[in-house]
């Protein structure tokens, strides 16, 4: 499959009420969510992003723990299903003085 690119989708709803994807995951959210034309981009984007929680793409990633380690998989397997190679995330540390 080939993938759409970014600046031929559409944008997402996510944009006009940025507060309401990071703070809650209604299921109205979610549904709109998932039929956004940008999904299996904003899939590969939340794996690709440090410290990313909230909806994304229909899928709710927790700040921390194992429900966000199993968010970030679902995510990661939702982009490459649909086309969207997903690079690993880059680490990075704080330096020490």
């Amino acid at each position: 499959m080939n993938a759409i690119p970014w600046d031929e989708t559409p944008i997402g709803e996510c944009t006009r009420d940025p507060e309401r994807w990071t703070t809650t995951a209604d299921d109205e959210a979610k549904a709109i969510c998932r039929s956004c034309p940008r999904r299996w981009l904003c899939a590969r984007e939340a794996c690709e992003s440090p410290r990313v929680e909230g909806l994304w793409a229909g899928i709710y990633v927790p700040e921390a723990g194992r429900g966000r380690t199993f968010a970030l998989r679902q995510l990661k397997s939702l982009a490459e299903q649909h086309g969207y190679t997903v690079r690993e995330r880059r680490v990075y540390y704080a330096e020490s003085a």
